[in-house]
């Protein structure tokens, strides 16, 4: 855990101190929420369409052998393949026995976070495989060999002059900052691509029961061709994706759109059933569903903790986290980032691992008003936490610090203790500068809060 624990502390250090990287992130927020509000101000029952997407989820997820089971089933009576993944070793593995036996060349890969979670990026790179991203961020994310930065928009930390150089050095583009030019030469290198591609891989936002089949959102259009040119469509989702029936998407997808990008609806919404049939000019001969675990049975396992998979993956709690605001995606290394990650990491890889990112969140409860199905941060961060306590991962400094804290916080004379001088200097020693120095928090006030409001109604 120590040495985890030490590479993130790096890793937020320098995000700390990125302040270009902040700056980028809280200007994509401030569009986010202005579209946001523009698109759920038109609707009259958000309240009530939330609420049933987060019933939607429970039951799915409370039911989640039986709906997996009859999409297996659906699914396989289409003409397509399905695959159990216990792990990331087994998923690659999978995926890599697929590709050789297509005997293709070349393999385009829409935007899945499925992917990245299990590492196929780097078991491609290292098999010698030739792969390209179609989504625009994450083709962004290849060429400068990044992680993601967020779920729906992966380069949402790199500005228009970042992505100009970048595209000067990787594809001799000239430097730009008119964002349709560079948009319109990626696009044209990434559409070459299709041409020659044996294999097309992609995520899924949905696994659909009955009648078996894939549900995809998105802006661009990629996942519509990867999906459909290449001969071989692999499909890469977690186990959690399910779904009872079509039925659901008929409020998950408007959530889904608003809540990721602000968007009413996006542009493209594709269900996919199977390979293509004798009579269908378009689409994949071979089409395969790699269903990965990956550590989420470990959180089914927990009552609370699971409902934490009702997730859908929009992003929105991102943009409500004050802590992502100000360390971003990347610190994590993981596609479960911000609230999300910090309430399924720790159980996913262990508490000794990551259960110091429990520690991670300011409980303001923004995170939980702002997700579109309900999910609950706060009570599994608590629950996350005590756990963390009960088996004695906090060393005993720690432990000793914060039963001398609560003795004291619970006595009214040391709370308004009158020595200035000796209360700041201790406060300073303890509390108000950062681990790395980079900022000092203002002194308490001289009054504290119940003097002052004694002093003003007595």
């Amino acid at each position: 855990m120590k040495e985890q624990f030490q590479q993130f502390k790096s890793r937020v250090s320098a995000a700390l101190a990125d302040a270009e990287m902040q700056e980028n992130i809280q200007s994509a927020r401030a569009n986010y929420l202005k579209a946001f509000r523009k698109s759920s101000g038109t609707v009259a029952n958000l309240e009530t369409i939330r609420k049933r997407a987060a019933f939607t989820r429970w039951k799915s997820i409370e039911n989640l052998d039986k709906y997996l089971i009859e999409f297996e089933s659906n699914f396989i009576r289409k003409g397509g393949k399905v695959i159990w993944a216990q792990d990331n070793l087994e998923a690659v593995s999978e995926i890599i026995g697929i590709i050789n036996r297509s005997g293709s060349k070349l393999v385009v890969k829409s935007k899945t976070l499925t992917s990245e979670e299990i590492g196929l990026d780097e078991a491609l790179l290292h098999l010698g495989k030739e792969w390209v991203e179609t989504d625009l961020g994450q083709y962004i994310l290849q060429l400068s060999d990044e992680k993601p930065s967020h779920m729906v928009m992966p380069a949402i930390h790199k500005s228009a002059e970042d992505i100009s150089q970048l595209f000067s050095n990787k594809l001799g583009i000239d430097e730009t900052h008119d964002i349709g030019k560079l948009v319109h030469s990626a696009s044209n290198f990434i559409k070459e691509k299709y041409k020659t591609a044996g294999v097309g891989i992609t995520g899924a936002n949905f696994l659909i029961a009955n009648p078996g089949a894939i549900s995809i959102t998105e802006n661009e259009g990629n996942a519509w061709i990867t999906s459909s040119k290449p001969k071989v469509h692999i499909v890469i989702a977690g186990i959690d994706k399910i779904i009872p029936n079509l039925n659901d998407l008929s409020h998950l997808l408007p959530l889904l759109s608003m809540y990721g990008t602000g968007q009413p609806l996006t542009a493209y919404n594709s269900i996919i059933s199977g390979p293509k049939k004798a009579v269908e000019k378009d689409g994949p001969e071979e089409m395969y569903v790699i269903l990965i675990d990956n550590g989420r049975s470990k959180v089914l396992d927990r009552e609370l903790e699971r409902k934490a998979l009702y997730c859908i993956r929009c992003g929105s709690c991102l943009y409500n986290d004050p802590i992502f605001r100000v360390i971003g995606g990347q610190a994590y290394q993981s596609t479960w980032m911000g609230p999300i990650g910090t309430a399924v990491l720790p159980i996913m890889d262990g508490q000794k691992a990551t259960g110091f990112l429990s520690e991670l969140t300011t409980l303001s409860g923004a995170d939980s008003e702002g997700c579109p199905v309900n999910i609950p941060f706060n009570k599994i961060l608590l629950n996350q936490r005590k756990k963390q306590t009960s088996k004695s991962t906090i060393n005993s400094t720690e432990k000793m610090f914060f039963y001398l804290w609560k003795k004291a916080m619970l006595k009214r004379e040391i709370i308004n203790w009158k020595n200035i001088r000796s209360r700041n200097f201790l406060f300073k020693k303890l509390f108000l500068k950062s681990p790395d120095n980079l900022r000092e928090m203002r002194l308490p006030a001289k009054v504290s809060f119940n003097e002052s409001y004694r002093q003003k109604f007595k």
